[in-house]
């Protein structure tokens, strides 16, 4: 008999491929005092298959990287209003859009109350919802199976996540359809929902992003309270935003993510294009950095209606880490990291803000020392950054 064991808490990136390959039900998932959300297995239910463990990309060492020569291009959408829409060139609305007008399926994240899930779309007009970033964990359970029913019709489907997210799809799925399409995001991590226990006053969040002030000045919620106005939150004072621009409360796999690389298995990988300086005049509406993996990923993205502008390595990725260093020394065993389950139930909102927020202005020798050291570790964390990028640089050259 099989001994049935997930993946550990530090390397499992919840993307939820194992509740979903299980035919008993047997695998459902919850959320976690640390505000991440873990599978978790019924063993009465259990049968000892072990497909789970197959399916799981940690477990089963998913081969998630191509040895491909693809170049990354600046990009974004010609329409303004798809651009407008997306958080950086709207390059995702922009492809949606084509799949959509040849009658396929788009699958994109949501928010549902203050709950992010990934739904399936086939119309235009439900777009809008799924576009736009959402600095949360989506919960993937179930979505993979109505995939696979989905891609059985024929129709192109155009699935959007983040890496750890397309690789639970792909792992699911065993072999890639034609009519498959897959993004995948380069993300910083993934907050704790923790982080939105300060807005059960507020019926959702609207959008995370905006572009009211341009595209480099976005990071702020719009909330949608419970008699359907609109609140615009204030950048500067706000707990979710900037406590996921700290990554301090990320999932523990996202400080170790063993998925960051320049090239992929999904068809084409998109990010904000941090740090460009050729095109000015575009960045009030938002550029995006575009690389396409795929002969799929680059006929699709050619048929849609973007700007594609080859560009060069050692332009995007200093800027862009994330694309090819996974790793961040020292974070997953910070104190204020492992104390976050016990900080969110006993804490007051204004430690909170000076843990994870870092919003420290006291004068306190204990804060300024936690500063301090704090200061050093991010200085750290950039070195290392730096010296695996120019590494990374070079071979792809």
């Amino acid at each position: 008999m099989i001994k049935i064991k997930l993946a550990k808490r530090s390397d499992c990136t919840g993307c939820m491929a194992c509740v979903d390959s299980c035919s008993r039900s047997a695998i459902s998932s919850i959320v976690e005092k640390d505000g991440h959300r873990y599978p978790i297995i019924n063993y009465d239910l259990c049968v000892r298959c072990g497909v789970c463990m197959k399916k799981c990309p940690e477990l089963s060492h998913f081969n998630y990287v191509e040895d491909i020569k693809a170049l990354p291009y600046l990009s974004w959408a010609k329409d303004d209003k798809i651009r407008l829409r997306g958080a950086s060139g709207g390059i995702f609305g922009a492809i949606a859009t084509y799949v959509l007008a040849q009658n396929g399926f788009v699958c994109g994240c949501t928010m549902d109350g203050m709950y992010a899930k990934h739904i399936i779309i086939n119309n235009v007009s439900q777009l809008p919802d799924i576009q736009g970033s959402k600095y949360i964990h989506s919960d993937m359970s179930g979505i993979y199976r109505e995939l696979k029913i989905v891609l059985k019709t024929g129709r192109w489907v155009l699935y959007c996540g983040t890496r750890c997210q397309v690789a639970g799809l792909l792992s699911f799925l065993c072999k890639i359809p034609e009519n498959l399409i897959t993004i995948d995001l380069v993300c910083n991590g993934v907050p704790s929902v923790n982080l939105l226990k300060y807005y059960e006053d507020y019926k959702t969040i609207k959008s995370f992003r905006d572009k009211e002030e341009g595209w480099k000045h976005g990071y702020k919620l719009t909330f949608v309270d419970k008699q359907g106005n609109l609140i615009v939150g204030d950048k500067d004072a706000d707990i979710q935003e900037n406590g996921f621009l700290q990554g301090m409360t990320n999932r523990s796999s996202c400080y170790d993510c063993h998925y960051a690389y320049p090239h992929t298995k999904a068809d084409m990988t998109i990010m904000d294009y941090w740090g460009e300086k050729d095109y000015p005049e575009e960045h009030f509406k938002g550029i995006s950095c575009v690389i396409l993996n795929t002969s799929k990923g680059k006929e699709i993205a050619e048929r849609s209606n973007v700007v594609l502008i080859e560009s060069k390595w050692e332009k995007c990725l200093p800027y862009n880490p994330r694309i090819g260093v996974g790793y961040k020394p020292f974070c997953r065993h910070t104190i204020e990291r492992m104390i976050m389950p016990y900080a969110f139930q006993h804490f007051s909102k204004e430690t909170i803000k000076k843990i994870y927020v870092r919003k420290i202005n006291s004068f306190n020798p204990v804060w300024l020392g936690v500063k301090i050291v704090r200061l050093m570790h991010y200085k750290l964390i950039l070195n290392y950054q730096r010296f695996q990028i120019r590494k990374l640089i070079k071979r792809l050259k």
